[in-house]
């Protein structure tokens, strides 16, 4: 069932309908969306390009090596805890820095 039943309708010139164009596609959203989240002040971004999609993946690769860095240096009972921590904050950090500016 739709949660949504009122329809406006909206009277664009040719400007006004290309910059919204130009915005949905730089959301990568429709232009329903993206009417609505401005209406609810919503922060709009920008899609992410391919490099923020491959920072992350590498970002990804960074997390699963720690992981096995961890695994590993408990199955040998030996790993340096601080050091540990301190790398995956500091990945967390990051990662989270590079969601904020591209999502």
């Amino acid at each position: 069932m739709r949660k949504r039943f009122i329809r406006i309708d909206v009277m664009l010139n040719e400007e006004e309908h290309q910059k919204l164009m130009d915005n949905v596609s730089k959301v990568g959203t429709s232009y329903s969306d993206y009417i609505r989240k401005l209406i609810m002040d919503t922060e709009l971004k920008e899609k992410p390009d391919y490099e923020f999609y491959s920072v992350m993946k590498e970002l990804t690769k960074i997390g699963t090596n720690l992981n096995q860095l961890a695994k590993k240096a408990n199955s040998l009972n030996f790993i340096d805890r601080n050091e540990y921590e301190r790398q995956a904050e500091e990945w967390k950090n990051f990662s989270n820095e590079i969601k904020r500016k591209y999502l």
